[in-house]
């Protein structure tokens, strides 16, 4: 039977809870378990018969139908001593580092409910190997009648989870029970990167407490900041202290040196911890700022701060990804809000992206938008509704993943209407595990909790994909992560497989009329914080600062700078069809040897049209003077399939002295020059009078691969063509 249910998400925070930015990891999260042995347990606390509580239907928490549930009742009696429990046998032995959890609901949304906690066991061992008291989480997840999920990170085996239900006074409850489940959460133990720690912690070399303008001028020196030595020594659990801002002369600041240089691209940030989670509010007075050489580099603030991660720890990190290289960060506090007071601040760092962001998601990026989407009013699919509900649905379902194009979906239509939605296909299968989303944008940056509460994301699955599997609404129960140019993802981790994800905008919040929608997605995005953090070489003989691909007509630009050079020979841009494999080498490009101003480069990839696809990855290649090779990272770019501005017949010519050359309406106006090169790319033929009746005389050409272009007045090429002359 296929599973459909209706989970809205919760996640333990001080264990998992993994929010914001994205990682570019790819989408290959391992397999899913579940509580189908058909094996479960139940037990209870008695003493009175007023005190047992009991359960129907236990089977059904550990059958294949995931839309049945078993029913937990609790006793009547309170003081928690008279608890209920429910433990399910798991199809197999559930692997550490995956999300345990189940799925939880009520008939009514509940408002008042007794401890319930989490334990997981391994058969043979009558020990708990992690207890969780989930009771919070819970109550979120049966606040209403849609079933939710509570789940937590497991850091052992297991392969039974027990969940138990205890009572409250006067109070009769009941608690489905649908099923347990363990998903792998990608959890990144170990990455390449660089950290604030020194064998010897120096004051003014290695860290320095001092607040300092745009100029590099002292402005002031006491900063409140206890033991900052301790942020930058070789044991990553030492920290150092933001205290109070009371008496102080200026905010909160502590800069940090790294071991070596982080290149373009890094995250930058600190791990920082206190009680609790991190007020979000408090962000907006913290700032991230990166330097290198002892120049400002790049500033993060507030809501800019891309990334926001609870730790197993109770720890957590903040950061943003750089698009220039640094060497040193620095964390500053700029508010006396009560919830930065105390703050523990404990290294700083530059990791690679892949600890952070996906790198192949899948999406919902087709050569056409076209018939890759539905349009759903009110839950209904509305044929009608689309380009009046919804703008430009297709836009949303297209390759064009700029910012410049994208569906609207209208909340503030007049009439009887309380939702709209449009409903994108993947290219290709969301694995459960991965988080689905979408793009969108509302202008404001990341949304607040009102404008979150108007919108629901659902996956659907099964033989033709209308299947709906999950769902989860509301701001407690999606997470959001703010991209570099403003979009924001609004995700939610998934427990299966699935092929569209559905955006439902409600109409009852005015301020989300208007909602732009990007693309869909399915990303694998990793949990946690690597324990192992594996130092970077030396410096590379090249300090690339950006590397750009952009479509341009049927060919690709492809630019980047350097901020300096030592011994780089040369360039050698490479091409594939996959963002992780089969690279090829296209071209190359010499490089400028030993020089530390800022170089530009450009290179213009002219054979587009005989790859035959529609998205394309390039990296560079750098070979210094010594033969070391290093790659940049990989730029993707979208190709839309233009027309031909140039039309031969016959081609091939089958041995007719001439061929007719069209050219189209569209480039009529930029035409100039029609040229002829033979195969060793010698130019036989040159005309410069472009008429509709303009020929190539191809009589006494010998039989080979020709190459047509056509050029603008400047000699900059429009489209070139193959011809070949056959028969001759």
């Amino acid at each position: 039977m296929k599973r459909m249910f209706y989970p809205q998400i919760f996640s333990v925070l001080a264990l998992c809870l993994s929010v914001l930015f994205p990682s570019w990891a790819q989408s290959q999260t391992g397999p899913a378990y579940y509580s189908t042995s058909g094996r479960s347990s139940f037990s209870r606390a008695c003493s009175l018969s007023l005190a047992c509580g009991n359960i129907t239907n236990e089977a059904r928490a550990v059958d294949a139908d995931f839309t049945s549930y078993a029913t937990l009742r609790p006793s009547i009696l309170a003081l928690n001593l008279f608890p209920v429990s429910l433990r399910m046998q798991m199809d197999a032995p559930v692997p550490k580092n995956h999300r345990a959890g189940v799925v939880i609901g009520a008939a009514t949304g509940l408002s008042a409910i007794g401890t319930i906690t989490l334990r997981t066991y391994l058969t043979g061992d009558p020990n708990p190997k992690q207890t969780l008291n989930v009771t919070a989480l819970a109550l979120a997840a049966l606040g209403s009648t849609i079933p939710g999920r509570v789940e937590f990170l497991a850091t052992q085996t297991f392969d039974q989870l027990e969940i138990e239900v205890n009572s409250v006074l006067n109070l009769s409850y009941d608690v489905r029970v649908y099923y347990a489940y363990g998903v792998d959460a990608n959890v990144v133990e170990t990455a390449r990167g660089v950290v604030s720690r020194f064998a010897t912690a120096t004051a003014g070399v290695s860290y320095s407490t001092a607040v300092v303008d745009n100029n590099n001028v002292q402005v002031c020196v006491n900063s409140n900041v206890l033991n900052p030595e301790r942020a930058v020594d070789q044991d990553l659990s030492n920290y150092a202290t933001f205290s109070t801002l009371v008496g102080v002369s200026c905010p909160n600041t502590l800069r940090v040196k790294l071991e070596t240089a982080a290149p373009a691209g890094y995250q930058a940030g600190f791990v920082v911890g206190q009680q609790g989670v991190l007020d979000v509010n408090a962000l907006a007075g913290l700032q991230l700022t990166t330097y290198k050489n002892g120049v400002r580099q790049e500033t993060a603030t507030g809501g800019q701060l891309l990334n926001v991660t609870v730790l197993p720890d109770g720890k957590q990190h903040i950061s943003f990804p750089t698009t220039l290289g640094f060497d040193e960060v620095q964390l500053t506090r700029s508010s006396a809000v009560g919830a930065l007071d105390n703050l523990a601040v404990y290294y700083g760092f530059g990791l690679e992206p892949s600890v952070f962001r996906d790198q192949t998601p899948v999406l919902s990026n087709f050569s056409s938008g076209a018939n890759q989407f539905d349009v759903v009013s009110n839950g209904v699919l509305c044929v009608l509704c689309a380009n009046v509900n919804v703008l430009n649905p297709e836009r949303a379902a297209d390759n064009n993943l700029n910012s410049n194009d994208y569906a609207v979906i209208r909340t503030g239509l007049a009439g009887v209407l309380t939702s709209s939605a449009l409903r994108l296909n993947l290219n290709g299968t969301g694995v459960a595990g991965n988080a689905a989303g979408v793009v969108l944008n509302q202008g404001a940056g990341l949304l607040n909790t009102q404008l979150l509460n108007g919108i629901t994301l659902r996956t659907y699955g099964g033989p033709n994909g209308d299947q709906l599997l999950e769902t989860a609404a509301a701001g407690s129960l999606l997470q959001q992560g703010l991209l570099s140019d403003g979009r924001v993802e609004v995700f939610f981790r998934t427990t299966q497989n699935f092929q569209r994800v559905e955006v439902e905008v409600s109409n009852a919040v005015a301020a989300l009329d208007q909602t732009r929608i990007y693309y869909a997605f399915a990303q694998d995005r990793p949990m946690g914080f690597p324990t192992t953090i594996v130092p970077l070489a030396a410096p590379l003989p090249v300090e690339l600062r950006a590397f750009r691909a952009q479509a341009s007509g049927n060919d690709v630009v492809l630019s980047w700078q350097t901020a300096s050079e030592r011994g780089n020979s040369h360039f050698v841009v490479e091409r594939a069809v996959q963002a992780t494999s089969g690279f090829e080498a296209i071209g190359t490009v010499k490089g400028a040897g030993t020089n530390a101003s800022t170089q530009a480069y450009s290179f213009q990839d002219e054979s587009v049209a005989t790859v035959g696809k529609t998205t394309l990855y390039y990296r560079l290649r750098q070979v210094d003077i010594n033969g070391h090779e290093s790659f940049s990272p990989v730029a993707a770019v979208s190709i839309s399939k233009q027309s031909k501005a140039l039309e031969m017949y016959p081609n091939p010519t089958a041995g007719m002295a001439q061929v007719q050359v069209h050219i189209t309406a569209s480039e009529a106006a930029n035409a100039s020059i029609v040229q002829v090169y033979n195969s060793h790319g010698a130019l036989i033929q040159k005309n410069t009078n472009l008429t509709n009746g303009l020929v190539i005389n191809v009589l006494g050409l010998p039989s080979g691969i020709y190459t047509v272009m056509l050029l603008d007045a400047r000699g900059k090429r429009l489209e070139s063509q193959r011809l070949l002359i056959s028969g001759n």
